[in-house]
């Protein structure tokens, strides 16, 4: 029922959604990409007028409305675009964005958002970015980016998180580094199933 409402709010191009809460709702009940296309412009008109918080989270909302309707080449390319528009996204935000990237069929596209995350602010990146960024590296073998991340999880004093050494182990061995790997995996001091099996495969 509450879903009918705001489909049909959003169908009558007379009809503006002109609160915070409204759109929001809006935003929860669409199950296409043109609804959510029509509620960004009304969320861009809203924007006009009212503070940079409230802004922020109905585009943050819209980012993650995108991402759970479709992977397609063009909903994360559009989704991306929404992000960019945020001045200053929550790590929540882009550590979300980042895993769904990472599990996509264009895993690229994680690193084409690490990239932007980079010249933002590298605080907004924390240990809970670095596995899909990782994963990301692994599945299109791009070991520069992988050597990169690798560096500068160790300038933030990560590279012990169990997780990211799992993942930093499995990019090294998926880029035919197995030295390295096995390196990592040495130092580790309790190696989970994965950094295992990662290992007798490599």
């Amino acid at each position: 029922m509450a879903m009918d409402m705001a489909m049909a709010t959003i169908s009558h191009t007379h009809t503006r959604l002109t609160t915070h809460h409204q759109l929001l709702t809006a935003l929860s009940s669409s199950t296409t990409l043109s609804h959510l296309k029509q509620i960004h412009t009304q969320i861009l008109h809203y924007n006009s007028n009212n503070n940079e918080h409230s802004n922020n989270t109905l585009l943050s909302k819209l980012v993650l409305s995108i991402c759970t309707l479709s992977s397609s080449s063009s909903s994360l390319h559009y989704a991306l675009s929404v992000f960019s528009q945020i001045p200053n996204p929550q790590t929540h935000l882009s550590n979300k964005l980042l895993r769904h990237l990472s599990r996509s069929p264009f895993p690229e596209k994680t690193l084409f958002l690490y990239q932007k995350l980079r010249t933002i602010d590298a605080s907004t990146l924390d240990r809970f970015s670095f596995p899909p960024l990782l994963k990301a590296v692994s599945k299109v073998c791009a070991f520069n980016h992988g050597l990169e991340i690798h560096g500068l999880a160790s300038k933030l004093g990560l590279v012990s998180d169990p997780f990211i050494e799992t993942g930093l182990i499995a990019m090294y061995a998926s880029c035919r580094r197995i030295m390295d790997a096995r390196l990592l995996f040495d130092k580790m001091s309790h190696p989970d199933a994965i950094a295992w099996n990662t290992i007798i495969d490599g």
